[in-house]
């Protein structure tokens, strides 16, 4: 009977122990309290266990910043397993708590070891990020010292809940910066800009380059004569750019958005070469509003690339290491911190955001590179709850600009002004009364662009009114203006007849306005036509124009700004650098008229989304008829989806367009063709080989 009694009192002893029992045990899971931690025997835990290091270790090895945000996944599976668990009455597991500590240990020393912020920051930022969901996970092991009975049961509840919110916690404001893992061409960029110098002849132009965000080139009323209708919106001043000046017909962005089209206008090169695919988000930033989307660039860009990499060069850099003042105002939408920054890129000053209107942040800042006077410097002169109303950006914007050429004059140096309006993008704003009205409500698509053209008549003016103490004449005599936009319309916006819009490359996404001035280095001359620019007043003046319907992209900006301000080798040729592919052309013989203006400049032109090459353009194609052979510009896509939502899940497949005789899109001629689609086919797939064995274009 003594023996009975001392068995019923161990069995009562155990069934406490298993209502209690949050320690760590010595036996197997036979002998383990219910909800413990044991030693022995788990198979699910240890092949867990082993799947979260070999994670880690490739995590750690590869560099790749995604991997942290699948490691906080992971860690809430392994919570999910200790909450089954205990629900089950089961024990959790050594092995599988264990996995839980190596994935936020790794998850801490990833940004320590390949986080591109100053290493204090990367250190102090993640240790308190990671210290949540670690001490209640230490806390979950020692339970049973504090608790007892029920009480044990709600305590472990509520610290596994913590420990998935601070998991939350963690991936919300998880710092994803890291250092980009791509081959570099540091060596090519140093050396290059450093013989520029060397490689500067004749005058040095002025320049004004002015990009609009998501404008068709239908928007501007000197495009009108495209659509045969007359303008819904008057702009004089834009329209004038073009008097003894050039329009473009044919001008394309490199990219349906607008980060990498305008990487492409900066660099010369296909926004694919520098892995930017898409648009650039903003990140993590310091002391600024929290970004929803920040964690969304490492999902999007191969190899942690955030923006434009430093080692790209760009027409700023060249102009910069020419001798020129350079400033960016307005929208960069490139990147948000070290190597990606404006002052990083060749600009000695930047005045806006860094992110696109609709973004959270849409804060305004103020930069300066080590070469401005007074050196490097960055302060906030907006924040974001100032821009909920935006009505004064383009009068603010314009001010800014107006100060920077008028410094740089009184220097007496020649100047790069990259203005880069936030407009026509969504939200629209103007200031109709002209002074910040607050309420937006009545602001139109049609204000905000002749607000814009207004403003920007202010600028021209100030150029035309001014000597040019250098050169005589005016500074606009003596100033390159290319006026254009970095993608077609959004949400509103003409682009005329031509089929598709912004984020398709169809031609109404990827067709955009460019007008061109130089009056003293003869950009304009040889004029085949004639501008009818209309004053707001009704006064209409006609001035002769060259208009050129050779097809160019962006990327195009980049060479012929060189060629422009003297930046030439030997034989007049634009000073390019010799370690990476250019794809841009010089376009200057053709704005100045010494060749046909439908001269070909490029054999072919490639249509890029998202990072894939959809489709393919080339040149004056010869087609044999039975007149004779004729030629014409071929567009031709192998697969893609359609712009209707009504069948947003089809796509076309072998379609081939005929340009010249069908701008619009309307009309496959792939089986008139044959021959044409496949030899652009075959185009295309060349292209897209090129992409996968040198991407990056490294020479």
């Amino acid at each position: 009977m003594a023996s009975d009694r001392n068995e019923a009192e161990n069995t009562s002893a155990a069934a406490e122990n298993g209502a209690e029992g949050f320690a760590l045990a010595k036996g197997g899971a036979a002998d383990t309290p219910t909800g413990a931690i044991p030693r022995g025997k788990d198979v699910f835990g240890t092949v867990w266990l082993s799947l979260c290091c070999v994670f880690m270790l490739a995590m750690l090895a590869s560099g790749f910043n995604f991997f942290p945000l699948v490691g906080l996944v992971l860690s809430v599976v392994s919570v999910v397993a200790f909450i089954v668990r205990t629900a089950k009455n089961k024990p959790t597991g050594l092995y599988l708590w264990l996995s839980y500590i190596v994935v936020y240990g790794g998850t801490f020393l990833y940004f320590l070891i390949w986080g591109a912020d100053p290493f204090g920051k990367r250190l102090w930022w993640n240790l308190v990020l990671v210290l949540g969901p670690v001490l209640f996970a230490v806390a979950f092991v020692f339970l049973r010292k504090v608790f007892k009975g029920n009480a044990l049961k709600a305590a472990a509840a509520v610290t596994l809940a913590l420990m998935i919110c601070t998991t939350a916690v963690y991936a919300l404001f998880m710092n994803l910066r890291a250092r980009p893992v791509v081959e570099r061409m540091w060596e090519g960029h140093d050396s290059y800009l450093s013989s520029v110098s060397a490689h500067k002849r004749g005058t040095s132009p002025n320049v004004l380059v002015v990009l609009m965000d998501d404008m068709a080139y239908a928007d501007i009323s000197a495009y009108s004569y495209l659509t045969g209708k007359t303008p819904s919106i008057n702009t004089p001043n834009i329209d004038s750019i073009a008097e003894n000046g050039v329009i473009m017909e044919n001008f394309y962005a490199a990219s349906p958005v607008c980060s990498p089209s305008r990487f492409s206008m900066l660099t010369g090169r296909y926004s694919s070469r520098g892995y930017l695919d898409n648009v650039v988000f903003p990140t993590v930033t310091d002391g600024g509003t929290w970004s929803p989307t920040h964690f969304l660039n490492p999902y999007q860009f191969l190899f942690n690339v955030d923006g434009i990499l430093g080692d790209e060069i760009t027409f700023a850099e060249v102009l910069q290491a020419a001798g020129y003042d350079t400033a960016c105002i307005g929208k960069w939408n490139l990147g948000d911190y070290g190597e990606y920054l404006p002052a990083e890129q060749g600009f000695d000053y930047f005045y806006g955001s860094y992110y696109v209107n609709d973004m959270t942040p849409y804060n305004w800042v103020r930069d300066t590179g080590d070469g401005y006077p007074g050196g490097a410097s960055h302060e906030e002169v907006r924040t974001h709850e100032e821009n909920l109303d935006q009505s004064m950006s383009t009068k603010m914007f314009t001010e800014e600009v107006l100060g920077f050429i008028d410094a740089s004059v009184g220097n007496g140096n020649s100047f790069l002004a990259f203005y880069t309006s936030p407009w026509p993008h969504y939200p629209i704003f103007s200031d109709n009364n002209g002074n910040g009205k607050g309420d937006t409500s009545d602001d139109s698509y049609i204000d905000c662009i002749e607000e814009f053209d207004r403003e920007l008549g202010r600028i021209l003016d100030y150029l035309k009114t001014t000597p040019d103490q250098r050169n005589g004449g005016t500074l606009y005599d003596n100033t390159v203006v290319v006026f254009t936009s970095d993608n077609g319309p959004g949400r509103e916006g003409a682009a005329g007849a031509l089929r598709g819009r912004k984020n398709t490359t169809f031609e109404g996404g990827m067709k955009v306005p460019c007008i061109v001035s130089w009056p003293a280095g003869g950009v304009g001359a040889n004029a085949n036509s004639t501008v009818t620019v209309t004053e707001t007043g009704g006064t209409t003046r006609t001035s002769p124009t060259l208009r050129v319907t050779s097809s160019s992209m962006n990327f195009d900006i980049f060479t012929t700004l060189l060629s422009l301000c003297g930046i030439t080798d030997g034989d007049g040729t634009p000073y390019l650098p010799g370690d990476r592919v250019i794809d841009g052309a010089d376009l200057s013989s053709l704005w100045r008229g010494e060749v046909s203006p439908d001269h070909s400049v490029h054999d072919m032109l490639f249509y890029q989304k998202k990072g894939k090459v959809q489709a393919v353009q080339m040149i004056k194609v010869p087609v044999h008829t039975d007149s004779g052979t004729e030629y014409y510009d071929f567009k031709y896509f192998d697969r893609v989806q359609t712009e209707n939502s009504a069948f947003i899940d089809q796509y076309y497949v072998n379609y081939l367009f005929n340009l010249d005789l069908d701008p619009i899109e309307g009309y496959n001629v792939s089986m008139v063709y044959p021959e044409v689609a496949a030899k652009l086919n075959s185009a295309l797939e060349e292209f897209r080989s090129e992409m996968k064995s040198n991407r990056r274009g490294i020479l």
